[in-house]
């Protein structure tokens, strides 16, 4: 048997593990059925940027360098998917509702083409919203301070924001499916990575966006709260100006917005395996987020069971399906699996191949433009063995239990020793943890 002709991998950004769990059966019902689910897949980053390239280079962040603290463009000495796959034949189309995977830290390398899903929408009859826009994030104030608006530098930066406000899940996904069926027609091999937007910051609950509160002064706080969380003003002033119970009502958006697009993404896999049978196609989320859990907000830094744990779903012709694998799995390991999946007849290479090393994860303190206050300012390690997480913040070490379900269970508790050298080991896994905490600390240290 010939090797796969499309590879499809989509991303539903920022989706929580446990906001898929456990509605997958009702929600999910052909994937559930016909993919392997894992309940133990965790990103190695918890924002976009990292996460996306440890997916796109098998890297770990300190290896790729773009992390958030320094938010540098990938390094170029690591092929990328993309690229190994454009030298294997494959048409690379990026399909993207997210600024962080174009051009800007060259995530895009490698991709023939690139498409981006606020180029398909004009905002031109919408001025007031563009204003909204504009003063929404502090980078878009400082350009608009600097005189990028009067100048006419900030199009590209208005139409990226539509993503805020506009859901293109369905159009996305339709795109993808003429992308297919063009590519068959000519005979061409195709890889497409599709970054949805919908369960990300602020959670489109519907396809244009509203409050969930229903009264108008809860609206406003509603309002006030998502602008809070998107700035991180807590970071660099020590107030919590979302209250708990608000925390919960954006817990809910996520929900509701997952509730909406998961029948699209389950649809489309549907129709992949009917009519594109000789496709790999993997569902996930680049990292979880956090609503207060852990007495963490956000996910810009921070290494827990919300922010890092990821739904996994991977329906290959060839293996097992409709299983539930609760072997911890790091998603930077799916580049060797896609590279070797492009490479070798179907069935030949088996994901449970890359099950091997225990999971690392890292996150790098978010800087505030110099703001963040100190109480904040630490880099973070974690590993994950057997149903525990390991965490190394601030010269002291932490474990918390892994949760299937509820994430917000997971509390870090302090133990003493180091448990990379108390733990039992085989020697491959002790010497590569060793390894992977030198590096990181060591990069940690640099920058």
């Amino acid at each position: 048997m010939s090797s796969y002709k499309n590879i499809v991998m989509v991303i539903a950004d920022s989706l929580r593990y446990d906001t898929v769990w456990g509605n997958s059966q009702q929600l999910l019902p052909f994937l559930n059925k016909h993919s392997m689910k894992f309940h133990q897949a965790y990103s190695a980053g918890c924002w976009t940027l990292p996460a996306t390239a440890s997916i796109f280079t098998g890297f770990l962040p300190h290896e790729h360098q773009a992390t958030t603290r320094t938010r540098t463009e990938l390094r170029k000495d690591r092929p990328t998917i993309a690229e190994k796959l454009a030298q294997l034949g494959f048409n690379t189309i990026q399909l993207t509702a997210n600024t962080v995977t174009t051009h800007i830290f060259n995530l895009d390398r490698g991709f023939h083409r690139t498409e981006k899903a606020w180029q398909w929408h004009d905002t031109s009859k919408i001025p007031l919203l563009n204003f909204v826009l504009l003063m929404s994030k502090r980078r878009m104030r400082k350009k608009v301070m600097q005189g990028d608006f009067i100048g006419g530098k900030m199009s590209e930066d208005i139409k990226a924001g539509q993503v805020w406000f506009h859901s293109f899940c369905n159009m996305q996904l339709n795109r993808a499916r003429e992308i297919l069926t063009q590519n068959t027609e000519k005979n061409k091999k195709t890889f497409l990575f599709i970054n949805l937007m919908e369960t990300h910051f602020p959670y489109h609950i519907s396809p244009k966006f509203k409050a969930l509160s229903r009264t108008t002064y809860a609206k406003l706080c509603e309002i006030r709260s998502l602008f809070h969380l998107v700035n991180q003003t807590w970071l660099s002033s020590g107030k919590r100006f979302i209250p708990p119970e608000m925390l919960q009502t954006i817990r809910r958006r996520q929900q509701l917005a997952w509730k909406r697009i998961a029948p699209m993404i389950d649809s489309f896999a549907e129709y992949l395996s009917e009519y594109f049978p000789e496709t790999l196609f993997i569902f996930l989320s680049d990292h979880g987020d956090n609503f207060g859990d852990e007495n963490w907000w956000y996910h810009f830094s921070n290494v827990t069971e919300a922010g890092n744990r990821v739904p996994l779903f991977i329906d290959a012709a060839g293996e097992i399906q409709g299983i539930d694998i609760d072997t911890p799995i790091s998603t930077q390991q799916l580049y060797e699996y896609i590279i070797q999946s492009a490479e070798l007849p179907i069935g030949k290479i088996a994901i449970t191949n890359f099950l091997k090393l225990p999971p690392c994860l890292q996150s790098f303190w978010y800087d505030m433009k110099g703001k963040t206050l100190p109480q904040y300012r630490h880099d973070q390690f974690a590993f994950i063995h057997e149903n525990q997480r390991f965490i190394h913040r601030e010269n002291q070490w932490y474990v918390s239990d892994t949760t299937r379900f509820n994430s917000a269970a997971a509390k870090d508790e302090i133990i003493q020793g180091n448990p990379i050298q108390d733990l039992s080991y085989s020697a491959d896994h002790r010497k590569f943890l060793l390894n992977t905490y030198k590096g990181f600390s060591q990069f940690s240290q640099s920058i």
